[in-house]
């Protein structure tokens, strides 16, 4: 199966689970995406990914294929946890996947920034009919900016040249990517809907369509001329870490309800950051950072029930900051990252990594008082399930790294 046929699978299997007959819909739901695990892994194609932005046809290489299997297995859980579940969650997560493996797979300018849009679009409709308002419609405002502005790009970068418009170039590219990913000045819209939108739905865009998004980041600058490059690293530098820094504070202001999204958009902010500097040792924090709230998110996007405090607990554990947690090697490799750009900005990525490591030191020591009826048997084995996942990443981090992405991750 090639990329083309694997995206059409994730969309096809998403459609036809979600518009099955209503009884049937919720087990179709939490058997669908183990399906899409299996295809994703068994579509790794020979060779690398076409360079980005440099032209080229379909191929999905390890990276790309073990995100996608590791997403989809994340998107499974978040189902199995979630308190409550129509089997309409698919409709999302199918047609945001189908497009993210085209974003992953291909080397077209053109065809990279209408996935984008694909993506958006699909996300932005199924957030509008489950939770029409604010947020939604912000969604589809500024994200769909984001994917204009990749698609905008590829009409541009053909004719790029060092006498042409790189600084042009380099500064939409920010823009999709700051937009797609909720990084500030263009993440407010990611804010609102950690309040007002179910968490399997945002579960669609944190660890399928945002980590897509920046791990195809990385690859970014190195078919740009110098001036377009240096213009995309230092601003998507500068944003990742104000972005980190301002989730960090307001994490510490949160409620129950959006901690953790305030934590998970400070690592986001990280990982940008880690983008803008170019250096190998970012690449690695950056993709432990995504596997760790791969792992994390399925629990912490949920509302704390009785029977999961323990498991929550030891999951807030793992994105504490601390060693041997695995945050604390993905925030440090980023650091490392940063100590070789520049004191400045490393001192930045201290704060930051700081203000989400007081958050989660906190809610370990404080608890999260549940609310509701205990939670079911199935739930709570999934929850430490988990909890020992996360403690898998942080004992072994690089090896699971390599497993989940492949030996030259």
């Amino acid at each position: 199966m090639n990329a083309a046929w694997l995206a059409a699978a994730w969309a096809g299997i998403g459609v036809m689970a979600g518009l099955g007959p209503a009884r049937l819909r919720r087990p179709i739901a939490l058997i669908a995406p183990l399906l899409l695990v299996a295809l994703s892994i068994v579509t790794v194609q020979g060779g690398a990914r076409p360079q980005e932005l440099g032209g080229g046809g379909l191929a999905l290489p390890r990276e790309a294929a073990g995100l996608l299997a590791a997403s989809a297995a994340a998107l499974w859980l978040s189902l199995l946890l979630a308190d409550r579940l129509d089997g309409r969650e698919l409709i999302g997560i199918g047609t945001v996947g189908g497009a993210v493996v085209l974003l992953l797979s291909t080397g077209s300018p053109l065809l990279f920034g209408v996935a984008a849009m694909l993506a958006v679009a699909a996300l932005s409709l199924r957030w509008i009919s489950v939770a029409p308002g604010r947020a939604s419609l912000a969604t589809a405002r500024v994200a769909g900016t984001g994917a204009a502005a990749l698609i905008a790009v590829s009409l541009l970068l053909p004719a790029v040249s060092p006498d042409g418009q790189p600084g042009m170039v380099g500064g939409l590219l920010v823009v999709g990517v700051l937009a797609l990913a909720a990084v500030m000045p263009l993440g407010g819209w990611a804010v609102g809907a950690l309040s007002d939108v179910p968490a399997p739905e945002i579960a669609t865009w944190l660890v399928l369509l945002a980590p897509a998004v920046l791990l195809s980041a990385f690859a970014i600058p190195a078919p740009l001329p110098l001036l377009a490059r240096l213009a995309f690293e230092h601003t998507i530098l500068a944003c990742g870490l104000i972005s980190a820094i301002w989730a960090g504070v307001m994490s510490l202001r949160a409620g129950p309800a959006t901690r953790y999204g305030r934590v998970a958009l400070g690592d986001l902010g990280l990982v940008a950051a880690g983008v803008g500097t170019g250096e190998a040792a970012a690449v690695a924090g950056g993709l432990l950072l995504i596997l760790t709230h791969l792992v994390v998110a399925p629990i912490l996007l949920q509302r704390p029930r009785p029977g999961l405090g323990p498991p929550r607990r030891l999951v807030w554990l793992a994105i504490c900051g601390l060693p041997p947690s695995p945050a604390f090697w993905g925030r440090f490799l980023i650091l490392q990252a940063c100590v070789a750009f520049s004191s400045g900005v490393a001192a930045a990525c201290l704060v930051a990594g700081g203000l989400v490591t007081v958050t989660a030191v906190l809610s370990v020591a404080q608890g999260e008082p549940g609310e509701g009826a205990p939670a079911p048997h199935h739930r709570v084995v999934a929850a430490w399930v988990l909890a020992a996942l996360a403690l898998a990443v942080g004992l072994l981090p690089m090896g699971a790294v390599h497993f989940v992405f492949g030996p030259g991750a």
